[in-house]
């Protein structure tokens, strides 16, 4: 039965009802006149006259729509002129009192300030707020517009808890699988949060992996111990025997393969990360060798022991993989379910609340054993209820109204349009909308477009009809009823006083007739062709009524930020104003990037690395080229660096903006950013991001941790943050470009779709799924891999295509005059909204409709989807027209490449070497991929003891390393003044947030330090090295050689003397790699012609002296792999000196290496404590840089 239309002036005021609005039907206005109407009929204040909605904006418009037609209708009926008004003549016409209905108007304006229009949000906060005692809520509470900083740290918690733990090959297995650090759970979550009625599909408990690792490990071995006694046997056969098909065992692949075995089983144990590298191990196994490609024709396999034992460790390592895939579906579910139970712990612990909390704690309330008196106040203070958008709620949501006016006599109204429910990703969810359906006591419809012209209206109509029994959301609970026109006329656009078809299509044609059209060209060619096009409305000109088109009635919608900077380009190169509304962080853009290098620099103005990656910014538009030679003029380089030093000094003492904006006056950095094609975007999002940084500076202690926040803002910008959302950088008359999503509720004379054939479903790659489970009511579920995983996946994959064809709609029924679409086959256009709206069958109608709907679409020629097209047009009447894109280019753009030229990749005549990798003492030592802090990275950061404030209690760990490293740093040693050197500790212990109490501690062991004898002879001290005899933070890179990890340590064994480095060397088990070696030499000074390196520790050993004895900083040297380290430091400046002193000799210049352990060096104790020394030996160096450097 078809639901009546809305009477708006006869519609009782009374009871739970549903109107469903069709977009452009006058859902605002609906909503205004119900509100105008309880004013006037209902006798209530407006304070008693809830309405909600769920966002900012509408909530401005709506309080904004009420007023003005409060104060119209006051105005009525004080003059009595309603003019084509319907409903405000209804009421006054048909009012008893006319002059009692304007005191209660006069009233409702006069008191509209306390007005109870709340978005969802709002409503609650409120609710809780002055009903603290029935809810059992803290009566204060810090609201968190971002809580992902807690989020993050629940995270952390449980990754140390279920990672520190757990078994080798259980890590290493998530380590290879991308499960490297809690950052990546954290991402898993994103599509969970805010989702607190999810219910989790069951899943099996595995097996224990125990039996399982261990026989994987004693096949390893085995394996290992066979290549070790067969090797030789083994690459024979693979390289030489006639028997094998040489195209398959190319005998240039099979030396890589020999390699990759070489590394694999050199290990100690399964590494998982080496067997995904290694995609070819399947080559030594028995059952691969035997296969009949792998061997010619006419001949029987080569057998070896060794293929039969690759055939054994494949099993087993499957079977283990299998288990491990299980409990991974099971670590992503404790995981969601510790944060679930753990997050509102750690929020009540700090007296916060997230926005999801104001609903889940008001539900709570309303459940709670207070719940009728809280029920009973709220019905007594809003006794009318107008609920906009309620497409978009949810479960919570909906249960806080139900649980308020079910079974009430307050009139209710639940305004919404299903076919608009397009914000699952903010936890919207239209199944609620379906299931709140049945507690409607009625049900009415808003079909009449008041929005569109009559030809729009009917082609939107054609499009989403119902076809071969296919409704055209996908779901049969929402039903599309044709929209009407309305009655009045509407301005429409014409062409030289012509008018044209609504809805413009343009085919898209594949140039291969077996390939679909790539996305990027697609996308490319629809971008420029709207371009064209709206050159051309802009030139004629077109007219709406009797009025211009200007560019700002012209929309171009889009899905993702991507697209909106594709369709950016194209505007721009067509020489066609537009600005970009963005729910884009400004964080997340270029000049974010370059304003971290710049700020970096100015922060560490003595890494002259820093510095030259700051002027190769656009800020300072230095290339390459210009900056080498500009380098290489002494006096003008030491010139620009005093500059950087200038910037850090004045940020230091008169704040950051302070420092802005003398640097980018001195600097021009406006005047360079307005000479790009888009400078007014980037000079606004560098003025956008200094104010930010601005506004953070007060609450962070210090350069160094304003600059760390900023680059935390830029890794994870965050959310619900309007601040730093991207603002426009114009408000002149300009061509709009916004997002879908960002498009809702507003409307444009010509709106754009140059994306409409992109297609693609987010969730069919994911790790887990949330579907609307059919035997459970349509409930909300995640599955993270139960038995029906692939079931459920295919529902979600459903309920993805339908919530596209919503966004689609949407999209569609914002144009008011015309609008323009494109089609053809373009990868992934299968699952599109277009596919299914215009090629979906009885033959997709299955359970698989996905699958179905991509099989069918993937035959379909360019002829078919063009005679779809065409009898779409036909059947419009006019109202539709199917025409070839046009694209008109003034000269060479960088859109050229796709449309004059065909590309192709160019042919790869080298074999890249994926294996090089920039690489470090951590990475070589530990496998780390990363260099590691050296400053107690192993130790639990230890509280000082309150009754003792010196070097021993100084706080531990690796901010207090970076701090300790920082003031020997910046301090000239041979400085004896100490007012100089005390505002130097003074301002680093500032900045790294440590308390004025530790300065007088650090003062001393700074003086301590400076003052040891660092040689027996007593004549060697840092007080007595001068700037001019330094160098801090020597930063290296070098070439470092691909080779076998035994080889490092073989080469050790070249020298006698350095036996002490061999014992060291051999404990450390070497990760395999190549490439580039990278690091910093925290000190590197001169004395009586002989080059030093000093690596300053702040490790904490003891309490005492006794504990930096020079025997048990020998242990210390071993255990931490600091030999090593010193191995690679040794070479580097063995290299750096060898390059800049003529007539250099490694026994004449290099003096030595001192680690230098801060805390325990006394002048009286002289280089018996706190210092480790040593100088390995020219027969060790030299062997060393050849093999560290041998491959070019």
């Amino acid at each position: 039965m078809a639901t009546p239309t809305l009477d708006i002036c006869a519609v009782p005021l009374a009871g739970i009802n549903l109107v469903e609005a069709a977009a452009g039907t006058g859902k605002t206005r609906t909503i205004a006149a119900l509100y105008l109407r309880t004013v006037l009929q209902a006798e209530f204040q407006v304070r008693n006259i809830l309405v909600v909605t769920y966002t900012h904006a509408a909530t401005r418009e709506l309080r904004e729509r009420i007023r003005d037609l409060l104060l119209q209708a006051a105005g009525v009926f004080q003059h009595g002129d309603a003019g084509e008004d319907a409903l405000l003549n209804h009421l006054a016409a048909t009012d008893p009192d006319p002059e009692l209905a304007l005191k209660r108007l006069r009233r409702a304006i006069a008191d509209f300030d306390e007005a109870a229009i709340f978005t969802i949000h709002g409503f609650c906060q409120r609710v809780l707020a002055e009903n603290a005692f029935e809810g059992a809520q803290p009566f204060e509470s810090e609201l968190l517009t971002d809580e992902r900083q807690i989020v993050c740290e629940v995270v952390d918690d449980f990754w140390r808890r279920n990672i520190y733990p757990a078994g080798v090959l259980w890590v290493d297995w998530l380590q290879a699988n991308g499960v490297d650090h809690p950052e990546r759970l954290l991402n898993g979550l994103t599509n969970l949060m805010g989702k607190p009625y999810l219910r989790m599909a069951s899943l099996p408990e595995p097996k224990s992996p125990k039996a399982l690792e261990h026989e994987l490990q004693s096949c390893f071995q085995t394996l290992a111990d066979d290549w070790s006694a067969q090797r030789d046997s083994v690459e024979k056969i693979l390289l030489e025997d006639d028997r094998l098909n040489r195209n398959r065992y190319r005998t240039s692949s099979v030396a890589v393969w020999i390699a990759q075995m070489d590394l694999l089983l050199k290990r100690t144990r399964p590494d998982f990360m080496a067997l995904r590298e290694f995609t070819r191990f399947d080559r030594f196994q028995a059952s691969v060798i035997s296969e009949r490609r792998s061997v010619k024709k006419g001949h029987t396999p080569p057998t070896h022991p060794f293929f039969e034992s690759c055939d054994e460790f494949a099993g087993r390592l499957k079977n283990l993989e299998d288990i491990y895939q299980q409990l991974y579906r099971i670590f992503q579910r404790e995981l969601y379910q510790y944060v679930v139970t753990e997050l509102p712990l750690r929020k009540a612990e700090r007296g916060a609340l997230g926005y999801d909390d104001l609903l889940t704690r008001l539900q709570t309330a309303l459940h709670g054993p207070q719940s009728d008196s809280l029920v009973a106040k709220l019905r007594s203070d809003y006794r009318v209820a107008l609920i906009d958008e309620f497409q978009d709620t949810d479960p919570v949501q909906y249960d806080i109204f139900r649980k308020i006016y079910h079974g009430s006599d307050c009139p209710v109204f639940l305004v919404g349009d299903p076919k608009q429910a397009i914000y699952s990703f903010r936890g919207a969810d239209v199944f609620t909308y379906l299931r709140a359906r049945q507690d409607a006591t009625k049900q009415f419809s808003l079909d009449q477009n008041w929005r569109s012209v009559p030809q729009l209206v009917h082609a939107v109509n054609l499009l989403f009809e119902r076809r071969a029994e296919l409704p055209a959301f996908l779901l049969d609970e929402i039903d599309f009823s044709p929209a009407q026109p309305a009655p009045k006329q509407l301005p429409q656009l014409t062409e030289s006083g012509l008018a044209a078809p609504a809805l413009m299509i343009w085919p898209l044609s594949r140039e291969d007739d077996n390939k679909p059209i790539a996305k990027h060209r697609a996308g490319s060619l629809c971008a420029a062709a709207s371009a064209t096009e709206i050159a051309r409305l802009l030139a004629i000109p077109a007219k709406i009524g009797d009025e211009p088109l200007r560019p700002s009635n012209i929309a171009v919608l889009v899905r993702t930020h991507s697209q909106a900077r594709i369709v950016e380009t194209a505007m721009r190169e067509a020489g066609i104003a537009s600005v970009r509304h963005s729910q884009e962080s400004v964080y997340q853009t270029h000049e974010a990037v370059e304003l971290e290098r710049v700020l970096i620099a100015i922060l560490e103005p003595n890494r002259e690395a820093r510095v030259r990656a700051a002027l190769l910014t656009d800020f300072w538009g230095m290339d390459a080229a210009s900056l080498q030679s500009f380098s290489s003029l002494e006096l003008a380089w030491d010139t620009r660096l005093a500059g950087f030093h200038h910037y850090h000094e004045l940020w230091r003492t008169h704040g950051f903006m302070r420092m802005f904006r003398e640097w980018s006056a001195v600097e021009g950095v406006y005047p360079r950013l307005l000479g790009f094609e888009d400078g007014e975007r980037r000079l606004t999002n560098l003025l956008q991001l200094a104010e930010l940084i601005h506004g953070q500076e007060r609450h962070c202690a210090g350069l160094n941790n304003l600059v760390t926040w900023f680059s935390e803002a830029m890794t994870r910008p965050p959310v619900r943050d309007d601040p730093s959302l991207l603002r426009l950088e114009s408000d002149e008359d300009r061509v709009q470009i916004v997002t879908v999503h960002g498009s809702k509720g507003l409307q444009y004379p010509v709106v754009f779709l140059p994306f409409s054939w992109s297609g693609g479903l987010q969730v069919a790659g994911s790790e887990h799924c949330i579907f609307h489970d059919t035997s459970q009511g349509n409930a909300a579920t995640v599955d993270f891999g139960s038995a029906d995983f692939e079931q459920h996946l295919a529902q979600a994959c459903r309920e993805e295509l339908a919530e596209n064809l919503r966004l689609f709609y949407v999209a569609l029924t914002r144009a008011r005059c015309r609008c323009y679409l494109a089609w053809g086959a373009v990868n992934d256009a299968a699952t599109s909204a277009l596919a299914w709206l215009l090629h979906r069958s009885p033959d997709v109608a299955q359970d698989d409709l996905i699958t179905a709907l991509q099989a069918r679409f993937r035959a379909i020629t360019d002829p078919e989807i063009r005679d779809t097209l065409e009898r779409l047009a036909e059947k419009s009447e006019g109202a539709i027209q199917v025409i070839e894109p046009s694209i008109e280019r003034n000269g060479p753009t960088t859109s050229d490449a796709v449309f004059k030229r065909p590309m192709a990749a160019r042919e790869v005549s080298r074999k890249i070497d994926q294996t090089w990798r920039l690489t470090s003492f951590s990475a070589l030592s530990t496998g780390h991929t990363t260099e590691l802090p050296d400053y107690d990275h192993a130790q639990q950061r230890v509280l000082y003891d309150g009754e003792r404030t010196d070097v021993f209690t100084f706080p531990r760990g690796a901010r207090a390393g970076t701090c300790l490293h920082q003031v020997f740093e910046e301090l000239d040693f041979a400085n004896p003044n100490e007012e100089r050197r005390n505002a130097v500790i003074e301002r680093v212990l500032k900045t790294h947030g440590y308390e004025a109490r530790w300065q007088d501690v650090v003062a001393q062991l700074v003086d301590r330090v400076i003052h040891v004898p660092l040689d027996p002879q007593g004549t060697l001290r840092l007080a007595d090295i001068q700037r001019s005899q330094r160098v801090d933070e020597l930063e290296f890179y070098y070439p470092f050689a691909a080779h076998n990890p035994q080889a490092l340590k073989s080469a050790t064994q070249a020298s006698a003397e350095d036996t002490h480095i061999k014992m060291a060397i051999e404990q450390i088990e070497l990760g395999a790699t190549a490439g580039f070696m990278h690091g910093f030499i925290d000190l590197v000074f001169e004395a009586a012609g002989r080059y030093y390196l000093v690596d300053y520790k702040s490790n904490f050993l003891g309490s005492n002296y006794d504990d930096y004895r020079p025997d048990l900083l020998k242990e210390v040297m071993e255990r931490e792999h600091y030999v090593l380290q010193y191995l690679i430091y040794t070479v580097a400046l063995h290299r750096y000196l060898k390059h800049r002193i003529p007539d250099y000799h490694y026994e004449k210049h290099f003096g030595g290496v001192y680690y230098l352990f801060l805390r325990g060096m006394n002048p009286a104790l002289g280089h018996r404590c706190g210092v480790y020394y040593d100088r390995p030996s020219q027969a060790l160096i030299g062997p060393l840089e050849r093999l560290l450097g041998s491959a070019t």
